[in-house]
């Protein structure tokens, strides 16, 4: 299940993409793979602590639920922090090298 959703979502880069001929288009190439998975896992991470949070609001009567629910919703943000700084490093990368930046992270769709 979990190959088949990476494909799914790999699948309008690679649609997108020629064989690379030189460096700079296997590099181009390489940041638009990790682009589109820092998306996945900004969104992931979102729904997560919406869903955190609504189990936060449900269990409010079970103390210990409740500090079991914070752990999540920790680990939610801080995974959050993560991948918001993987996506600085890709783009301090890109800039560096290219002159130019990806952007808002988003999945590219074929063109």
């Amino acid at each position: 299940m979990n190959i088949l959703l990476t494909i799914l979502f790999l699948l309008p880069v690679l649609a997108d993409a020629a064989a690379p001929t030189d460096f700079k288009s296997f590099v181009v190439l390489l940041l638009q793979i990790i682009q589109n998975f820092i998306t996945m896992g900004i969104a992931l991470l979102i729904l997560g602590i919406l869903y955190a949070v609504v189990l936060y609001m449900m269990n409010s009567d079970s103390e210990e639920k409740r500090e079991k629910i914070k752990g999540y919703l920790v680990y939610a943000v801080a995974g959050l922090a993560v991948v918001m700084g993987m996506w600085g490093l890709v783009e301090l990368l890109s800039m560096t090298v290219f002159g130019s930046g990806i952007g808002i992270p988003r999945l590219k769709s074929p063109a």
